[in-house]
């Protein structure tokens, strides 16, 4: 039975601060295959790792104190702005908090960019690892996000100027994005991000009722299938939320010729199940489970 990458989500989300350079460094010194982050891009030009599309009141704090508000888009802040915050911990009672038990708390973390995280990686012992980029644009309101061809293509830049373009492996749920990359750079793997069945309700759709995430592919007009729906667009990897997953789909998606990486993994259990199915790629939360 192959084994799976053992990919750490956002740096190690369920341990370390998300989308950190100190959980990058962490995840690095464990047997993973690589690190997962998520991208925007600043008003300045700088691609930085980071979840939200706009700085969060319960996770952020500025000059030591929380915030009484949601702070900035980070499409409108300069790096030296978003960097003002520090992101090392939830605000003590906070529904944040509660969601994010496990996760150890810090002082002095502040967003990343991307050639940082890619120092990173160059200095990480042992075998090159890879990175995976999810670029976070929103085609139901990209007001909300950086322009995506701007994105990625600094996230282009930042990866030539490393050397990783060929460690890296672009995501999104914007399969807009993709199809533009698979355009101009063919060479560089990607992955079809897909919405969780449980969150189809909260899609803002298009007049005819198509999703905008899917880039005029429809899985509607597959017969509901998200997989023909991803072939059709050129996708080469489904990657879908592990609740999604059942030995069907993954069956379904090897007969249509592409690989499956599953987001969402929590637990050795997780790992174990997945692998038996044959998946590809796991991104996980809790990197010390890549040991098991």
């Amino acid at each position: 039975m192959a084994t799976p990458q053992i990919i750490a989500g956002a740096c190690g989300y369920g341990v370390w601060p998300s989308n950190s350079l100190e959980g990058a460094r962490a995840c690095l010194a464990a047997s993973v295959d690589g690190i997962e982050i998520d991208v925007h891009l600043t008003a300045d030009g700088h691609v930085v790792a980071h979840h939200d599309y706009r700085i969060a009141a319960d996770a952020s704090r500025l000059r030591g104190a929380f915030l009484d508000a949601p702070g900035p888009l980070l499409r409108d802040a300069t790096l030296a702005d978003l960097q003002a915050y520090d992101l090392g911990r939830f605000r003590p009672g906070s529904s944040a908090e509660r969601r994010h038990l496990g996760v150890e708390g810090m002082d002095g973390v502040v967003m990343p960019t991307l050639p940082q995280l890619l120092a990173a990686l160059a200095a990480a012992d042992g075998q090159r690892r890879w990175i995976f980029v999810e670029i976070k644009t929103d085609p139901a309101d990209y007001r909300q996000s950086a322009d995506p061809v701007r994105l990625t293509d600094a996230v282009l830049r930042d990866l030539d100027a490393a050397g990783w373009a060929d460690r890296a492996k672009i995501i999104a749920f914007d399969w807009s994005v993709l199809r533009d990359l698979r355009a101009r750079r063919p060479e560089i793997l990607t992955a079809h991000l897909t919405v969780p069945a449980a969150m189809h309700d909260r899609i803002v759709r298009l007049p005819d009722g198509s999703s905008p995430w899917t880039d005029g592919c429809d899985p509607r007009d597959f017969d509901g299938s998200e997989l023909r729906a991803i072939q059709a667009h050129g996708g080469r990897e489904w990657s879908p939320h592990i609740s999604d997953v059942t030995p069907e789909r993954v069956a379904e998606a090897k007969a249509l010729g592409l690989a499956v990486g599953v987001w969402g993994v929590a637990s050795a259990a997780d790992i174990a199940a997945m692998t038996a199915l044959g998946v590809d790629a796991l991104t996980v939360s809790d990197p010390d489970w890549g040991d098991g």
